[in-house]
């Protein structure tokens, strides 16, 4: 009688929910393919992509009619800054006139490329909700586990070393190539996560919580895992959770989809001196800074974020020579057809 109250009391634990709506729809897709996250990652990145095709589209031609629009104003630009040379306060005005005269409209392509930020956050946001609730069914299925055999070990019928053992073989990590659990960094990081490591919401944290009612505490249900997976020293290479190719990749596809694109498309013509400087400057800032603080997105937050980023990059890059390709066909076909 005393066993099975035990076992009930043990058994007490309350299933994790998870309710972040891109979160339930990776999950829903990884449980219907049946196969590593990682590859759940690749597949979910690929039909986003061709989802958002359009608005893609949308920015892309909306930035090359604005950037045409300027380089047909260029002369006229030119002309008002040789005459109101003295007068910057008039010539931003007449600057202003003409552009609004000619139909440009920067918010036309500045809004997808505000819709695309937005859409960065909420994925981001879904990654991190799924990634806490994975790893709080972990611990879950665990001491539904421990709860199931601890009182056998009480009654002699199974040792604690071998309720340990079961404990670390039913852990299961999900590794993807490379990476040992997509869960984590793709760095050289401990495969299992620590207590502090589990429940951070700060940055690199999983901000998962510890289901209620659990039988043991989580160094009890996850450190016969931890003695099998992680790394005794930083220097135990064999045991990182990855090598940091995903945040390489990141920085690199960051940067080359940013150099061919602004490469290939039309360079935009600044009003004035200033803001052509200004332009080069945040130019600048896009090709580098903002892939090295993507970057640390890939070392601070999971391997299945990274991979999301980085195939994303690559679709992206893909899509920016297709475009391009197409382009410049139709342009020479128009400039062919206005010499007949």
């Amino acid at each position: 009688m005393g066993s099975m109250m035990l076992s009930a009391v043990l058994a007490a634990a309350q299933e994790p929910q998870l309710t972040n709506g891109i979160g339930k729809l990776l999950l829903a897709l990884h449980e219907s393919m049946g196969v590593s996250f990682g590859v759940t990652v690749i597949v979910f990145t690929v039909l986003l992509r061709v989802i958002l095709s359009p608005l893609d589209i949308w920015q892309r031609i909306a930035m090359r009619k604005q950037t045409m629009k300027m380089q047909a104003l260029r002369p006229k630009l030119e002309k008002l800054q040789r005459q109101y040379a003295n007068r910057p306060d008039i010539l931003r005005q007449k600057q202003y006139e003409l552009q609004r005269g000619s139909g440009m409209n920067m918010l036309a392509s500045c809004l997808p490329m505000i819709i695309t930020l937005v859409v960065f956050w909420v994925v981001f946001a879904g990654f991190r909700s799924l990634i806490a609730y994975q790893n709080e069914m972990i611990i879950y299925q665990l001491d539904h586990i421990y709860a199931q055999n601890y009182p056998l070990v009480q009654a002699g019928q199974m040792t604690m070393d071998e309720l340990n053992n079961l404990l670390a073989q039913s852990y299961n990590p999900d590794s993807f190539l490379w990476i040992k659990n997509v869960h984590m960094s793709d760095i050289g990081t401990n495969v299992i996560p620590s207590i502090q490591n589990f429940l951070s919401t700060g940055v690199g944290g999983l901000g998962a919580d510890l289901p209620d009612g659990l039988s043991a505490s989580y160094e009890t249900l996850v450190g016969p895992a931890m003695q099998l997976y992680n790394k005794q020293s930083f220097w135990d290479a064999g045991r990182w959770n990855g090598y940091f190719v995903l945040p390489v990749l990141a920085i690199g596809t960051s940067i080359l989809s940013t150099l061919l694109t602004q490469k290939l498309q039309p360079q935009p013509v600044a009003a004035d001196p200033t803001q052509e400087k200004t332009q080069k400057m945040t130019m600048k800032m896009m090709t580098f800074l903002m892939p090295v603080m993507l970057g640390v997105f890939a070392i601070m937050y999971s391997a299945a974020f990274a991979i999301y980023y980085v195939v994303g990059n690559v679709l992206m890059t893909i899509m920016s020579l297709t475009f391009t390709l197409i382009t410049r066909h139709l342009d020479k076909k128009n400039a062919a057809q206005a010499q007949i």
